[in-house]
């Protein structure tokens, strides 16, 4: 917002800022005590006003009077006064505290990846290239055998192999062995 109003580019400022640390402090200050007006107004516009309405009936004029609670345009019509044309916590900085809270939660380990990126999509938020790049990658699936060594395998003759699949019971159904041992010309 400051660049908008000095008419220049926002990287300019973040330039400026990173290389003079003593420009650095002076706008820091100088937003906080803006941040510190708009707050100061904002709270007092927060009470609850009188709002009198005259209607005219058939029976004769009406008058009410009913109590009104401050809107969020009572604090966007304060900042405008300050010059600063939009409300001071717009919908970019939402989606960037929010971004921000569910990648710290993710890495944490109270989200998985998937979860992070549906919260993220939920939101309308640009779901991170690195987040996409994490649930794109497959897990490592490592079999092996007896304490983690190599899986064991020996080769085995068609005769050895019925006495071991007699010894285990065919399968589900004794003639299942059979059948397939039929079909595809083995024993």
């Amino acid at each position: 917002m400051v660049a908008q109003r000095l008419e220049i580019d926002e990287a300019t400022i973040r330039n400026w800022r990173k290389e003079h640390p003593e420009f650095n402090r002076a706008f820091t200050e100088a937003r906080e005590i803006l941040m510190e007006k708009v707050n100061s107004v904002a709270g007092k516009s927060l009470d609850v006003r009188k709002r009198k309405t005259v209607t005219s009936t058939p029976n004769g004029v009406k008058t009410t009077i009913e109590e009104v609670l401050p809107t969020h345009n009572d604090v966007a019509v304060f900042a405008k006064s300050l010059g600063l044309g939009h409300s001071v916590y717009g919908e970019d900085d939402r989606k960037r505290d929010v971004l921000r809270e569910v990648m710290k939660e993710k890495i944490a380990g109270k989200y998985t990846a998937l979860e992070a990126a549906q919260l993220l999509e939920a939101e309308g938020i640009k779901v991170p290239e690195t987040l996409l790049i994490e649930l794109d990658t497959p897990k490592k699936i490592q079999l092996s055998g007896p304490n983690g060594g190599p899986i064991q395998h020996e080769d085995m003759t068609d005769a050895q192999l019925l006495e071991a699949l007699k010894e285990i019971g065919y399968g589900r159904h004794k003639n299942q062995l059979e059948e397939k041992l039929d079909h595809s010309g083995g024993v």
